[in-house]
């Protein structure tokens, strides 16, 4: 009697086996497929930081350029001038300024 109980096991525990093999086997290469799919998404997302830095830098570099004094000084003299006299408009101010008032009951 003891022999078919051990004969039943083992006809029970090869085949459960094979099964916990294969699918610890499936197991592993999923994990390291979706391990490599990881590694290539962090590599992209590195490549993309390095060039945002790289055009942070960049931009930081335009920006002191065109704050610099000197560039600021050189394009007020070039291009801010004083009108001529003749060119003066003046307008005069009435005393008697009220706000201005809207309203639809003037139609």
């Amino acid at each position: 009697m003891m022999i078919r109980k051990d004969n039943r096991f083992l006809s029970v525990l090869k085949p459960l086996a094979v099964v916990m093999l294969l699918v610890s086997v499936f197991g592993i290469v999923w994990l390291r497929s979706s391990l490599v799919t990881i590694e290539y998404g962090i590599s992209s997302l590195e490549k993309k930081k390095t060039g945002l830095l790289r055009d942070r830098k960049m931009l930081a570099a335009e920006r002191a350029s065109l704050l610099s004094v000197e560039r600021i000084e050189s394009a007020a003299a070039d291009k801010f001038a004083f009108p001529d006299r003749v060119k003066v408009v003046y307008v005069k101010k009435s005393r008697d300024e009220e706000p201005y008032r809207a309203s639809f009951t003037g139609r």
